[in-house]
């Protein structure tokens, strides 16, 4: 009877193949329907959350799209049924990663093909492989593939990859790689007994963004999503399937995400919410650039009088003259920006408003030339023709981009231009933000929360000092209740972090409080030292150098750091522990994928010594997301669970929520589990990661921002 109905339901599915571009989430935070998967990803540099409830379990998922071919996901799930501990019912947590690699042919009639890993590295209560191919007609989808792993259910047959190799025939309950948890899962991957699935998403009428999404259901729910440390006497009830089929109703609200209630296995009421962005184009459109120019007469001699007028212009739009030179017929400027990053925009628009600047002044350049001081370097110069620079007219960028040269400079040149504005040090930052502190993924309660304020204070003493502090107050937090557990064989460098949260909740606490001085001594070559209480958890000197090379996509860079612990009141006091850490790190940027592969070596803060690999995708907009992940001379056993340290995070620029520029980015960063082998410190303005606009590669990603 049910292979009849299998049979009908898939007929009924061709039948109805007579283009839906928007996507949605499933119950998994997959892109898909409602807890199968569609070959579709969702528009590249998204980012998504997605919760889900029903009567049996909690999903929470976050799902990244850095290509428009790739998905990345990880999750945790809570069910209320199982087993912690072999007695304690609803405290079992589970988490694990998910990806999908996507491929739309240009044949118009040709369906998008996906491959995915789900649960590829975790416990295995989610492992399976499939191969999906989806649709898109006027207004269906259909999405149809093979599943194995914890899709197989009642409704199998031989794994067809069986020609390949006898080894794809059977499917270990366990992977070999186990070990501690956290590897790949490999020797587990499309074996064993097989499945079909197939779904379809239906555009409802006259319902903007409403759908009506049915799919087959060829799970077992006594083995999908279970069984952790033990079943309960409720895990038979709740996991019965009563169904083939699961549907619901989906709800699009533009492209900020979708909400689903959908009925599955015939006896169980589902609701997911997804919500999130993609960083893609700019959420809100951009204010035009129409810059603000004045002609203010000083009553000064003509070139005095012209200097003073661009310093005021540029000053007036945000943009901070820091010295100026008139060469013969080409004007030379260096500037620096609050609110741009992007060194096309601060430079074409300084060099617009010099040229406006200029012509009410009776001046005519044929070149004018901008570079940009960071931390007293000038770290580029970039040279545009004066005939360029027009907003009405414009040119085609690439033409505009052929016309202007971009040059490696010596970082203190612009120290011998003829005009020097006075910059009145020390100049004062300073701002009170929330403070938000989490700590994530224990068994006794997903997430522990703080809620206080915070004051951040900058304090420039000239171009190359800065003193950083941040001051926090807790409000109110629940850190009280989740006992320290540290259990581990290293020295606790971070699995004492409960200890920090708990004594750091009555009375103010000091994040950090530092003296820093970062400087270019040579060309390509950056230096920092940090003195003070450079994190949460450690105090002492950090010191780094770098170089990176202007015509090259690669930095190298060498730190060293004497730090002691910190005690967990988080004021001055430390306790007994000393560590010194050194890293020889590498970075490499690949400019036509925007992919930054960081890798590091040395000596970590459990003293123990191995290499960290950090991949990302960094987008000229800000936008990253990345995975990393250390290995070092620690067994599996002496770390723990997890095996091994790794994480992911990303980030996103503020300024897509709005209609000008700000450099303000903000983001997640996560690792699986809080462990001590293969911790680094946690250091602001890493010379690694900093600079950008420092290389030609960097330069030229961003010239279709000219004159934005």
């Amino acid at each position: 009877m049910n292979k009849l109905r299998n049979i009908l339901f898939y007929i009924l599915f061709s039948s109805l193949i007579i283009e839906l571009n928007a996507t949605s989430y499933n119950s998994l935070g997959q892109t898909g329907l409602i807890n199968i998967p569609s070959a579709e990803v969702n528009e590249e540099q998204s980012i998504f959350l997605t919760f889900k409830k029903t009567s049996y379990e909690k999903h929470g998922t976050i799902t990244v799209t850095p290509f428009d071919w790739l998905e990345a996901s990880y999750f945790y799930y809570r069910p209320d049924d199982l087993l912690w501990g072999g007695f304690s019912k609803g405290l079992y947590l589970d988490k694990g990663f998910n990806i999908k690699f996507s491929y739309k042919p240009d044949f118009l009639l040709a369906p998008h093909l996906a491959v995915g890993l789900d649960d590829f590295a975790g416990t295995g209560m989610f492992s399976k492989e499939y191969v999906a191919a989806t649709y898109n007609f006027n207004n269906i989808k259909f999405t149809s593939g093979i599943g194995w792993g914890k899709f197989v259910g009642d409704s199998k047959f031989n794994n067809p990859l069986s020609f390949i190799s006898e080894r794809f025939d059977s499917r270990q309950i366990e992977s070999d790689n186990f070990d501690r948890g956290g590897n790949l899962s490999y020797d587990l991957w499309f074996r064993g007994d097989a499945t079909l699935f197939a779904g379809l998403e239906i555009d409802v009428p006259k319902v903007k963004g409403l759908k009506l999404k049915l799919e087959s259901n060829p799970f077992d729910y006594n083995n999908f999503s279970c069984c952790g440390e033990g079943r309960s006497d409720d895990t038979p009830i709740l996991r019965k399937s009563e169904s083939d089929i699961n549907f619901g109703l989906s709800y699009k609200y533009k492209n900020f995400g979708n909400i689903d209630f959908s009925y599955i296995k015939g006896n169980t009421w589902n609701i997911s919410l997804s919500m999130g962005f993609s960083s893609k184009k700019p959420l809100r459109k951009k204010n035009k650039f129409k810059p603000s120019i004045q002609n203010t007469q000083y009553n000064l001699d003509k070139k005095n009088e012209f200097y003073i007028d661009i310093l005021e212009n540029l000053n007036r739009n945000k943009i901070y003259l820091q010295t100026a030179s008139v060469k013969e017929e080409k004007l030379e400027i260096t500037v620096d920006s609050f609110e741009h990053f992007n060194p096309i925009i601060y430079s074409s628009r300084a060099a617009f408003i010099a040229n406006e600047v200029a012509k009410f002044n009776d001046i005519q350049f044929d070149k004018i030339s901008v570079g940009h001081i960071s931390r007293g370097a000038q770290i580029n110069s970039i040279t545009f023709k004066s005939s360029d620079l027009n907003l009405e007219e414009r040119y085609p960028d690439v033409l505009v981009q052929r016309n202007s040269s971009i040059n490696n400079i010596r970082p203190h040149e612009y120290k011998n231009h003829e005009f020097k504005p006075k910059v009145n040090f020390p100049i004062f930052i300073n701002n009170i933000a929330p403070d938000i502190r989490t700590h994530i993924g224990s068994p006794q309660r997903f997430i522990y929360t703080g809620i206080g304020i915070q004051f951040n204070s900058e304090i420039q003493l000239n171009r190359e000092f800065a003193i950083y502090t941040t001051i926090a107050k807790s409000i109110t937090d629940n850190f009280d209740e989740k006992a320290s557990e540290p259990s581990s064989g290293l020295e606790l460098v971070r699995t004492q972090i409960v200890d920090y949260l708990q004594q750091t909740s009555e009375d103010f606490y000091i994040r950090n409080l530092e003296l820093e001085r970062i400087w270019s001594p040579y060309n390509n070559l950056y230096s920092k030292v940090s003195v003070g209480l450079l994190e949460q958890m450690y105090g002492g000197v950090a010191a780094e150098i770098m170089y990176k090379p202007f015509e090259s996509n690669f930095a190298y860079s060498i730190e060293y750091n004497q730090v002691r612990k910190r005690a967990f009141e988080g004021k001055f006091d430390f306790l007994d522990y000393e560590i010194s850490t050194q890293h020889f790190n590498l970075a490499y940027y690949h400019p036509s994928t925007n992919i930054l592969a960081k890798w590091s070596y040395g000596k970590y803060l459990a003293q123990d010594k191995g290499y960290t690999l950090d991949l990302s995708r960094r987008m000229p907009s800000g936008w990253t997301a990345g995975i990393f992940f250390s290995r070092t001379n620690v067994s599996a056993e002496e770390f723990g669970e997890g095996s091994f340290d790794k994480g992911f995070y990303f980030t996103f620029p503020l300024s897509i929520f709005s209609k000008g520029y700000n450099k303000n980015v903000n983001g997640l960063s996560l690792r699986t589990m809080t462990r001590d082998g293969g911790q680094k410190l946690e250091l602001g303005n890493r010379l690694i990661d900093s600079f950008y606009g420092s290389t030609r590669t960097e330069i030229e990603e961003n010239w279709k921002n000219y004159l934005d």
